[in-house]
C-alpha cells in the first residue's frame, strides 16, 4: 500500500461506507439528519481501520525501524486498533451492532424546528 495515496483511498472507502450506513439506517427507520456527524465519524474511522489493517496484513505486525533497522511493532497496528474502537463506539451510538438494535429507536418528529429538505426524505413531520 502506498501511504501517499491514503487520503484518496480513505475518501473512497469512507464514501462507500457512508452509503452503506445510511441505507441500513434508513431501512430500519433510524436515519435522521441529526445522525450525520456519527455517520461521518463511523465511515471515516472504518476507512482508517481498513487501510491500516491492509498495511499490517502486507508488512506484518513487526517491521524494521526506518533508521535503526531494529524490529518494532508496526505503527499501523496502533492506528487500526484506535480506528476500530472509534468505529465500534460510533456504530453503537447509531444502533448498528445487533446487541444495540433493541435500544435504538426511530427519531421523534421534529416539533418546533424549521422544516428541512431531508425531513420529507426521512419521513419526519
Amino acid at each position: 500500500m502506498n501511504v501517499k495515496e491514503w487520503g484518496k483511498r480513505r475518501a473512497k472507502i469512507a464514501s462507500e461506507r457512508w452509503k452503506t450506513l445510511t441505507q441500513s439506517l434508513s431501512r430500519k427507520g433510524l436515519l435522521d439528519v441529526d445522525n450525520d456527524v456519527l455517520i461521518e465519524m463511523a465511515a471515516g474511522a472504518y476507512a482508517d481501520w481498513k487501510l491500516a489493517e491492509a498495511h499490517v496484513a502486507r508488512y506484518g505486525v513487526m517491521v524494521q525501524a526506518p533508521k535503526t533497522k531494529v524490529m518494532m511493532h508496526n505503527p499501523y497496528k496502533a492506528i487500526a486498533d484506535a480506528a476500530m474502537k472509534r468505529v465500534m463506539a460510533a456504530e453503537r451510538e447509531l444502533g448498528i451492532p445487533p446487541t444495540e438494535r433493541g435500544r435504538a429507536e426511530k427519531a421523534p418528529p421534529r416539533s418546533g424546528r424549521k422544516k428541512r429538505a431531508a425531513d420529507d426524505y426521512l419521513g419526519n413531520k
